[in-house]
């Protein structure tokens, strides 16, 4: 009886031990905040938006590429990778930097638009 006991009780321990980080990640040591890893972001879309068109510029990606944000920003790749795991793992802030981006592309998309409209007028 002791037996047949034993093998339930430490599957149950093993899979609420094993469950009990879900959503929850600690933070790292060197935690990009929320505003700069939203330009972090913001800059890593538009730059690959703009990788699209690099056969008019070959040197793009030497100019522009992974390591340009990792001067700008003053990060390296770890630091990266670790804040973005964090930030998935908190899914409302994740939702609000994301938002945020995505505001900011819509709204420079708006400024271009209206832009092209006034060039054409003229």
């Amino acid at each position: 009886m002791k037996k047949n006991f034993f093998f339930p009780s430490i599957i149950f321990i093993y899979f609420f031990s094993g469950c009990s980080e879900i959503g929850f990640k600690k933070k790292p040591k060197n935690l990009i905040n929320e505003k700069k890893m939203e330009q972090i972001i913001y800059d890593a879309t538009v730059m690959d938006i703009m990788s699209s068109f690099s056969e008019k510029n070959p040197d793009f990606e030497s100019l522009m590429g992974k390591i340009y944000l990792f001067e700008k920003y003053n990060i390296d790749s770890l630091n990266l990778v670790e804040s973005e795991s964090y930030y998935a793992k908190n899914p409302r802030v994740y939702y609000r930097i994301h938002k945020n981006v995505i505001k900011r592309i819509n709204d420079e998309k708006d400024s271009l638009t209206i832009l092209e409209k006034e060039i054409m007028k003229n």
